[in-house]
């Protein structure tokens, strides 16, 4: 369900022109290239929880996902915005250019054995994927693959991009991508995160952002926050 949601509106916004087909057909093919890659998602799930890297190591996570987008065609660029473990996955060209973006990312002391209800780790004191981070781009990845076999055989133009939210947990990389202009050509963004009940939003992002700064003052100590023209001392 969580990949249909992601197709769905993508397909919308794709043109229409050369499509032989509707958009209720081409949704109806969608949700049965999706069952067939039923196996294949659950093994990537599995596959990159089993990995449970840290931020800034998320080494064997993207080399096994970027495996699987080159084997189906996809040019990686790696190492963007100076990030060793971050990478920006393209195929196909012109306009719209759509990406999909998940963290990957695990949390410190997160180990956690699949399946189980209750904490009991797989190696104590170890990193896991505590926040589903081990989910996002296996959708994703089954979300393009099924969108890219339309768009090869309508013959639709358009770009897919796929890339990871390095060290989500530490620093936001996102914001670093942003900067480097990797965004710049881009115009849908679907981002995917683990939220309760399958929902999906849309529009601005209503969480919190991370902005790392340290002041150095001289002069007499204050209360900063309430009043930094009146020294403490008075």
């Amino acid at each position: 369900m969580k990949t249909l949601a992601l197709i769905a509106p993508l397909l919308l916004f794709v043109p229409s022109y050369g499509t032989a087909q509707s958009l209720d057909d081409l949704l109806e093919e969608v949700t049965g290239e999706v069952e067939a890659n039923r196996k294949l998602t659950q093994v990537m799930v599995d596959k990159i929880f089993s990995f449970s890297e840290l931020g800034f190591q998320e080494y064997e996570t993207s080399a096994y996902v970027t495996s699987i987008l080159r084997e189906n065609g996809f040019e990686v660029e790696e190492g963007i915005a100076g990030i060793p473990t971050a990478w920006w996955a393209t195929w196909g060209s012109g306009s719209p250019v759509i990406a999909f973006g998940s963290d990957i990312d695990g949390i410190p002391k997160a180990s956690q054995k699949p399946g189980v209800a209750w904490h009991e780790p797989i190696i104590e004191g170890a990193p896991g994927h505590g926040e589903g981070h081990n989910s996002g781009q296996a959708v994703n990845v089954t979300a393009a693959l099924a969108l890219k076999k339309i768009m090869e055989r309508e013959g639709i133009q358009g770009t897919l991009v796929l890339w990871p939210g390095v060290a989500e947990e530490l620093l936001a990389t996102k914001a670093y991508f942003v900067r480097d202009g990797h965004f710049e050509d881009v115009d849908l963004v679907m981002f995917t995160h683990v939220s309760s009940n399958l929902s999906v939003t849309w529009g601005a992002s209503n969480g919190t952002g991370l902005v790392s700064a340290e002041f150095t003052f001289v002069g007499e100590s204050a209360h900063g926050a309430g009043a930094p023209w009146t020294p403490s001392s008075s």
